[in-house]
């Protein structure tokens, strides 16, 4: 088979890969240092980044970590968000969102009851001013001196979009002591390179799209697909042309993606936007 040329209209062919990449990482201070910090509730105090290590903290062997405090010599009652550097995850299909959080309090203390929640986004502008989205986590601590672990599929808020940013608030709590927060991955599964093939797409349009997409290739086609953003497929239309138009009416506003394939197996997965 030749090499794929991609005409100035061609969009680019991207091959799934199954490995799990990690796309960034946060877990010393270096890191935390170059995440944007703001005090909502105007009470001077916010989230920083810090190196536990060598400090009276029972959770000192965490090293460099962010922090938030709700007391700090006198009770504080937090609003504080922290968000990370924006992240390019256009060619990706899926994402999964780690981290850890704890308090240096023991549990029988009480005071370890520290409240925050985790959010991914594509534009900081509406939580900054206090317009918060569904949260890929909120809840409080279960216990003291202890990082707890989480891991969340967030594909539906992060994969095909150009800006991520993962923001967590420590809010709705008073006079414990303070949130640690730490160990932040985003892990994808990457769309990767070219494939050595003969199936072209000239043009695909229009894109956005409301109610049908056309699509035109090189050679003819024997099925086309649409699948969602986490690789789940959606439907799938048997055809026998190199000119395809694609129903997309009845499916919700959002980013997909086509496939084509073509009797030799070569094929063709692209986005489109269903408005």
């Amino acid at each position: 088979m030749k090499k794929i040329l991609l005409s100035a209209v061609a969009l680019l062919s991207l091959t799934a890969v199954n490995a799990q990449v990690d796309v960034y990482t946060a877990n010393d201070s270096a890191a935390f240092s170059m995440w944007t910090a703001v005090d909502l509730d105007g009470d001077g105090f916010n989230f920083s980044a810090i190196d536990l290590t060598g400090t009276t903290s029972s959770l000192s062997t965490q090293g460099g970590c962010a922090i938030s405090n709700s007391w700090l010599t006198n009770p504080l009652t937090p609003d504080n968000l922290f968000s990370s550097p924006v992240q390019d995850l256009s060619n990706v299909a899926t994402v999964s969102l780690s981290w850890a959080t704890g308090s240096p309090e023991t549990t029988a203390s009480g005071w370890f009851e520290e409240y925050y929640a985790v959010y991914v986004v594509n534009n900081l502008t509406a939580i900054l001013a206090g317009t918060f989205p569904t949260p890929v986590y909120e809840g409080v601590l279960a216990a003291g001196e202890v990082m707890e672990q989480h891991s969340h599929d967030v594909t539906a808020q992060a994969a095909g979009q150009s800006t991520v940013y993962v923001v967590v608030r420590h809010f709705n709590c008073t006079d414990e002591n303070y949130l640690v927060f730490d160990d932040v991955k985003l892990t994808a599964t990457a769309y990767v390179g070219t494939e050595e093939q003969s199936l072209e797409v000239l043009s695909a349009y229009p894109n956005p799209t409301t109610d049908v997409l056309n699509i035109t290739l090189n050679e003819n086609a024997t099925s086309v697909s649409i699948l969602g953003l986490d690789g789940k497929l959606i439907s799938t239309d048997i055809v026998n042309s190199n000119i395809v138009t694609l129903n997309v009416a009845e499916l919700a506003a959002g980013v997909y993606f086509y496939e084509v394939i073509t009797a030799e197996g070569d094929k063709v997965r692209n986005k489109f936007i269903k408005k």
